[in-house]
């Protein structure tokens, strides 16, 4: 019968190898993470001083793609929003802007640390709203937790 004896330090010893490799399964999931993120879309008036009050304040309103935009009172997904009120959708000449890689550009991956046995590193998309993007409907949800659920499976 064969016995392994381990070295007292062999957490210690371990550790460097294991935040490197956590260190790249974190970036992993990072770039996963930035593939599958949303656009983000920009709500913009005419300005030319004719847009109804709540439509000026929400000129320049931005948001990840699938969270709607709060217009005075009302939720729109976009200028017109068939779903939204008259009073707020009639008449309308508001547009919107979308730029693919705004939401992308904030993820990204730290530093793993030591925490007695285990290690750890983290995933952080700092874009206003991410997280209610995270688990909102249509396009872009669960990006961050499909990222990191597609590389586990990977290194399975």
């Amino acid at each position: 019968m064969a016995r392994l004896e381990l070295p007292n330090n062999i957490v210690e010893r371990l550790a460097p190898m294991m935040r490197r490799h956590t260190e790249r399964l974190a970036e992993e999931v990072a770039e996963e993470a930035r593939r599958r993120a949303p656009a983000a879309k920009t709500w913009h008036t005419q300005e030319d001083g004719k847009a109804r009050p709540s439509h000026q304040a929400a000129d320049g309103q931005t948001v990840p793609a699938p969270i709607p935009f709060t217009v005075g009172s009302a939720t729109l997904d976009r200028p017109r929003d068939p779903n939204g009120p008259a009073e707020e959708t009639a008449g309308c000449r508001c547009t919107v802007t979308e730029d693919p890689e705004a939401v992308a550009a904030t993820i990204t991956a730290g530093k793993a640390a030591t925490f007695g046995t285990r290690v750890r590193a983290t995933v952080t998309c700092d874009y206003p709203r991410a997280a209610e993007a995270e688990y909102a409907q249509g396009d872009g949800s669960h990006f961050m937790g499909t990222a990191a659920s597609q590389v586990a499976n990977r290194h399975r």
